[in-house]
């Protein structure tokens, strides 16, 4: 006897005991799930740009460290559309938005318009700084002359307001932290590490900012002042509501879906309702689980409870199976229960293995949701084993359970018979079927390798989402929607106080915002420089001429000192309390993260050429964390691929006892992958971070069926059984529960094409198709497979 009909042994005793301790089993396994479901309400949601990274990722690190000096570098950009934005009517509105907007958002840190835009300004032998709208117009020349200092200002121009005048910001900026002592109450011009440690601004208190911006933008918009809200924080809650929205929804149809597939297939109320609760319970107590150790729902975490559910209705159907098959022949309810455990147990331990094996390749990945994906998805699933060979064969015991009509049993014949002839037609043209497949294969593969990767949240939006046609309004009319923050290190104290220097990082600023081709373009830049141009000006009488960095070191910081003196707290956000740190802004355009990479390395280019090698040039922001975020998936994932390969091929060998055999049964796992990614060449569909972890769900998925196929090909083959005789026999014992599964399965998952996201929809098309692909690829090339490579035994 060897280990395999050992362990089947030991499965079918241990249906024995279960059979004579039902209740008891039942009570302890609630209990245990309670209390882990008990945390569901704990749990959180995160699908911040930051949240995609480690704590100690290098690009996170950098960010946090600049959040620390600098604030958050993230804003929400309420826009407003008029004719005439100096209109007296239009400009009391916006004064009036002003108000509510910072009276009324929460976790605001600063908030900017232009009612309090910068004005800096000499009068007489002083130098003030003051709010634009300070004193509202009393007359037409004094609105002219503040359209003039404000059509005149750079820092406005693309910022503020759009060059044709038609759209002005109101800028948020979030408070760095989340507890109610924000930067400024803790001295923010004071060193960071000095500073207490505190929590960074929570994904959720974003959310918050963002929904009160939004319904304060739909209070005040009308005919004549049209409000909308724009940004990365916005793009990042509009997609959160979307998905949260539609994971809600699909789930339930999915489990709709599969409710109606069961009945039809079993025809009986037991085999409907003890799956769904099977898995349903696997699925919140593993989400409780999630929740007691507090990791977030993040977008590639949602895709979990679609995967436990179809990696455990899976598992609970083949049990049912192969229970109700011996039930209806022999009507005896715990041998039937202990045979089941016996024939079909090692092979449901074995998928529910190799696929925790493969889910855990993933949890070594630098993308911090990708590793949690893998790891509570392999809890999820072992957690789903337990409950299918314990807590399922104890509810089998105490439930009266009848044996089946014998129309159905005729109906099941004729499955059976339809099998068995594919089974036969697959032994038959075993050569050709391969044959159609290594072609198949050849193609998929040559498509493949013209799939590309891309990330664009924002393209997920429909092309009429206010989030979309918002972002795209600012981008062309406002230069830009995003940033890129850069940090000049002077590495000594006082190390600004320097004209050479601050010219060129203001050359930098101007030679930036010259760049523009028909790929990208930098809308606007700015720095420490214009602030000292305004002062220099103010203090030579408002001449335009004067609109320069002076040239004498010893003035530089005095004038710092006049600004500060001045009242205004401006210089906080563009240096550090040293004077040795300098921060740039480059403001630019929405773009598909792979896209920045050419700009990111042409300003880079731009500054080392220009600011040499006496300072330390750090590049942080929105920006370079989704360029970080992209490149870590791209390599995580290939990692994970490989190594979940890998580790799955060495159990099947293991399980098959056959190195050649375990090699042989990876080949119908593999094609449907290979499959799925040379469609998505084909039709242009993008590998993004969604679409990347379709391949997850295909191996786990498809590997379970393989692992029944030729697990029970191997039993009936070392039985004697030739091979012919040994494939119709496993095709009628499991084919009718790998039919039922993966029609259930596919299902469930295209009925994500309905999804709101076009990264729900394509999840739906690619998992939906390839589980298709892969019930067809375990069902007759299988069998063509094993047909080739097996001694036939007479």
């Amino acid at each position: 006897m060897n280990w395999r009909s050992k362990t089947e042994a030991s499965l079918e005793a241990m249906g024995d005991k279960i059979t004579q301790n039902p209740i008891k089993i039942i009570f302890l396994v609630l209990i245990f799930s309670i209390a882990l479901i008990s945390n569901l309400p704990k749990i959180t949601i995160d699908t911040s740009t930051e949240g995609f990274l480690h704590d100690s990722d290098p690009a996170l690190v950098k960010y946090e460290a600049f959040k620390e000096q600098f604030g958050q570098d993230e804003k929400i950009m309420v826009v407003v559309r008029g004719k005439d934005i100096f209109e007296p009517a239009f400009l009391k509105k916006l004064q009036e938005l002003h108000l509510e907007l910072e009276n009324n958002i929460p976790h605001l840190n600063d908030i900017t318009s232009l009612i309090n835009a910068r004005n800096t300004r000499g009068e007489k032998d002083r130098l003030i700084v003051e709010d634009l709208f300070q004193e509202f117009p009393k007359n037409k020349e004094e609105l002219e002359l503040k359209k003039n200092l404000a059509v005149n200002n750079v820092m406005y121009k693309n910022l503020l307001l759009s060059q044709d005048l038609t759209l002005t910001t109101v800028i948020l900026e979030p408070s760095a932290y989340e507890s109610s002592t924000s930067v400024n109450d803790l001295d923010g011009f004071s060193d960071a590490k000095e500073q207490p440690k505190l929590e960074f601004l929570k994904d959720s208190s974003k959310s918050e900012m963002v929904e009160a911006a939004q319904t304060i933008a739909k209070k005040f918009s009308s005919d004549g002042f049209d409000v909308f809200i724009a940004g990365s924080l916005a793009v990042n809650d509009f997609n959160k509501r979307a998905v949260q929205k539609d994971m809600q929804k699909f789930v339930k149809l999915v489990l709709l879906m599969m409710m109606i597939f069961l009945f039809v297939v079993f025809r009986r109320a037991s085999a409907v309702l003890l799956p769904i609760f099977i898995v349903a319970l696997s699925l919140l107590t593993t989400m409780g689980t999630m929740a007691l150790v507090g990791t977030p729902i993040t977008i590639p975490t949602q895709i979990l409870p679609s995967f436990l559910l179809a990696v455990g209705i899976g598992a609970v159907v083949h049990l049912l199976a192969m229970f109700f098959k011996h039930y209806n022949d022999n009507g005896d309810k715990n041998k039937a229960i202990s045979y089941s455990l016996g024939h079909s147990g090692l092979a449901i331990i074995m998928t529910s293995l190799t696929t925790a094996a493969g889910l855990l390749s993933f949890s070594t990945a630098a993308i911090a949701p990708i590793a949690d994906l893998g790891l509570f998805a392999a809890v999820g699933v072992m957690i789903a084993l337990m409950n299918t060979i314990i807590t399922l064969p104890a509810i089998l015991a105490v439930l009266p359970i009848k044996q089946a009509k014998q129309k159905h049993i005729e109906n099941t014949k004729k499955m059976d018979a339809l099998l068995s002839r594919i089974a036969i037609f697959s032994v038959d043209h075993a050569k050709t079927i391969v044959g159609v497949s290594v072609v198949i294969i050849v193609l998929s593969v040559y498509a493949a390798s013209k799939v590309e990767f891309k990330h664009d949240p924002l393209s997920w939006q429909p092309d009429n989402s206010p989030i979309k046609l918002s972002t795209e309004v600012v981008d062309r009319e406002l230069r830009g929607s995003v940033t890129m923050e850069v940090i000049v290190d002077t590495k000594k104290e006082n190390g600004l106080y320097s004209s050479e220097l601050l010219n060129k990082i203001d050359s930098v600023v101007r030679k930036a915002e010259a760049i523009e081709n028909d790929k990208y373009f930098v809308g606007k830049g700015w720095s420490v420089a214009e602030v000292l141009k305004e002062i220099h000006r103010a203090l030579h009488k408002n001449s335009q001429e004067y609109y320069v960095i002076t040239d004498n070191d010893a003035l530089i910081p005095q004038e710092f000192l006049l600004f500060e003196n001045s009242g205004s707290d401006d210089l906080e956000d563009l240096v550090d309390s040293a004077f040795s740190k300098a921060r740039i802004t480059f403001k630019l355009p929405w773009m598909e993260a792979g896209e920045y990479e050419e700009l990111s390395q042409e300003l880079t280019g731009l500054m080392k050429s220009e600011l040499g090698d006496s300072v330390e040039i750090t590049i942080t922001g929105m920006v370079p964390l989704f360029q970080r975020t992209l490149s870590a998936a791209m390599t995580s994932m290939a990692t994970s691929y490989i190594t979940a390969f890998i580790l799955i091929a060495i159990m099947m060998m293991i399980l098959l006892g056959s190195i050649k055999i375990g090699l042989t049964s990876m080949i119908p796992n593999v094609l449907p992958v290979i499959m799925a990614l040379g469609f998505m060449a084909i039709v242009d569909m993008p590998l993004d971070m969604f679409t990347m972890l379709v391949g997850a769900i295909v191996i786990g998925l498809s590997v379970d069926d393989t692992v029944h196929f030729f697990h029970n090909f191997a039993r009936y083959h070392h039985q004697g059984l030739g091979t012919r005789e040994s494939v119709v026999r496993t095709m009628t014992g499991t084919g009718r529960a790998l039919v039922a599964t993966s029609v259930v399965l596919s299902l469930g998952f295209f009925v994500y094409m309905f999804a709101s996201l076009s990264n729900l929809i394509n999840f739906g098309i690619l998992a939906g198709g390839s589980i298709t692909i892969a019930l067809i690829s375990n069902i007759i090339l299988g069998p063509a497979l094993l047909t080739l490579i097996t001694k036939d035994n007479k």
